[in-house]
């Protein structure tokens, strides 16, 4: 199982970090044999194991189950695309799988976390724990938590529960409370913030040694309408095909509702910061003043993300499509200048606070319900270890992952119109002033909210923190566009082009 079957299972998930590469060696560090009253009979078996990798070690989380072919067929079937391998026992074949999105183990999960369990394992224990809110979340009739669905997600195995719960199985696995699990406890037992996912429980694995793991999370299941990707996305796509068919109505007039609601988009990000920047006596959450030792540092973090982005710039120049050869050049020829001006115009005093932030933030991390939103996914950036993502950092490092995301959703409308060159001639101007004004309202909306809720002194504190928005915006763009130089040059474009605004160069690539 170590050496053969379970490496080779991972290399086919799509949550495994090495994509297709399967790990050289496998060792489970911990099992527990968990069994449920409501499913006799049945037992899950939640195994933990380190996993050397092709290029780091990890640890996995692998929920398994055995299924009968003279007593389960129909189980049989359903776990048929999770399959590890065929087993025997005696005369009798069946099948060993991956039980994550198994209907009887998730609602097996909610019922021991109602009655509080812990299981002991081989070399830890498992621990059910409820939040203040399970029993208001939950309910008591478990028939509402059925049918149990999969969903599609990469990094972890979600599922459905009904229309009031979904479990969340984190696969891969680092010592530590997950962020995602502590943010949401906070802000649904303590800040009582209304616009995020509330969490109902949890599942963590204690070792013999006291560490800890976040197995599982279990959230409310909001009714929505989508994400807010999907919904900026075809708001722009809409008023530029109606631009391609020559209707020349303003943006500001055409886009008048939606506006309206990025305004809203920013007030409920201000409000998530101010949440987050309560003071209720827990060292994890309360706010610290922003100091210069921050801001040199963030300086510096900027500028070495700025020569990594040059170095690899230079490396991958020769491959960029003509289009993107002009202003790539004239950025890399700026390169030296422009690294040495990151942060030149950030001086004392420093307004705002350090806090807890939501990390990821961008347009897909935002559910649109009923002409509102609703925030998701705490977890951070997977890459980042739990300690940086826990870290306390200005909040306006979220504002600036979701003003490079505008830039990212006209990017997408225009290639989902624009098929021509003639078409993004003609377009490319309204998608600008369509992203302009987007930005606008979102900010204009986070600034009021912002003084509201006593984030900053008035509107002119706001407004002197432009220059930090810009280092941390700059700083996201030289992110960006070294993910997209190794793994999408198709869309190395936007990031160019977001750069060489933010640096005030002239020209700016087609998309």
């Amino acid at each position: 199982f170590e050496s053969d079957l379970l490496p080779r299972f991972l290399a086919r998930q799509r949550w495994y970090a090495a994509k297709g590469e399967a790990a050289r060696a496998a060792r489970i560090v911990d099992y527990t044999q968990f069994e449920s009253p409501s499913a006799p009979g049945r037992t899950w078996l939640l195994v933990q194991a380190d996993i050397e990798g092709p290029a780091e070690k990890a640890r996995y989380s692998v929920p398994l189950t055995l299924a009968w072919e003279d007593r389960d067929d129909e189980r049989i079937k359903q776990l048929g695309p999770t399959a590890i391998a065929k087993v025997r026992q005696q005369a009798v074949v069946g099948l060993m799988a991956d039980a994550g999105a198994e209907p009887a183990l998730c609602l097996a999960v909610i019922e021991a976390i109602a009655a509080r369990r812990e299981v002991a394992g081989a070399n830890g224990r498992l621990r059910f724990v409820p939040t203040a809110a399970f029993e208001r979340l939950a309910g008591t009739d478990r028939s509402l938590l059925a049918p149990v669905r999969a969903l599609g997600m990469s990094s972890n195995t979600v599922a459905l529960l009904g229309e009031r719960l979904f479990i969340k199985w984190y696969r891969r696995l680092r010592p530590g409370e997950n962020p995602e699990l502590e943010m949401g406890r906070y802000l649904t037992d303590v800040a009582r913030f209304e616009h995020c996912v509330p969490v109902a429980g949890s599942v963590d694995h204690v070792a013999a040694d006291g560490t800890v793991h976040t197995l599982a999370l279990v959230q409310a299941f909001v009714p929505n309408q989508g994400d807010a990707w999907s919904s900026t996305v075809d708001e722009l796509a809409r008023l530029l095909e109606s631009k391609r068919n020559h209707v020349d109505q303003p943006v500001e007039e055409s886009s008048s509702g939606f506006l309206a609601l990025m305004t809203t988009l920013g007030r409920r990000t201000a409000e998530m910061h101010a949440a987050l920047a309560l003071r209720t006596g827990d060292p994890a959450f309360d706010p610290e003043p922003i100091t210069a030792d921050d801001v040199a540092g963030w300086i510096r973090a900027a500028r070495a993300d700025a020569a990594a982005t040059f170095d690899l710039l230079s490396s991958r120049h020769a491959a960029l499509a003509p289009t993107l050869l002009d202003t790539a050049q004239r950025i890399f020829a700026a390169g030296p200048r422009l690294q040495g001006t990151l942060g030149e115009d950030l001086k004392p005093p420093y307004a705002g606070s350090k806090t807890r932030t939501h990390g990821d933030y961008h347009l897909g991390q935002v559910l649109v319900a009923r002409n509102d939103f609703v925030i998701i996914d705490f977890e951070g950036e997977p890459a980042r270890d739990l300690a940086e993502r826990r870290r306390k950092h200005s909040p306006l490092r979220d504002v600036a992952g979701m003003l490079r995301s505008f830039d990212y959703a006209r990017q997408a409308a225009l290639r989902q119109v624009a098929h021509t060159d003639a078409d993004i001639e003609r377009l490319l101007p309204a998608a600008d002033e369509w992203e302009q004004r987007v930005r606008s309202a979102f900010l204009r909306g986070y600034g009021d909210a912002a003084v509201e809720h006593k984030l900053v002194e008035d509107a002119a504190g706001f407004e002197a923190q432009a220059p930090l928005l810009r280092l941390f915006e700059t700083e996201k763009a030289f992110y960006e566009l070294r993910y997209e130089l190794n793994n999408r040059p198709d869309w190395v474009a936007v990031p160019l082009a977001g750069l060489a605004r933010l640096f005030r160069l002239d020209a700016t690539p087609a998309p």
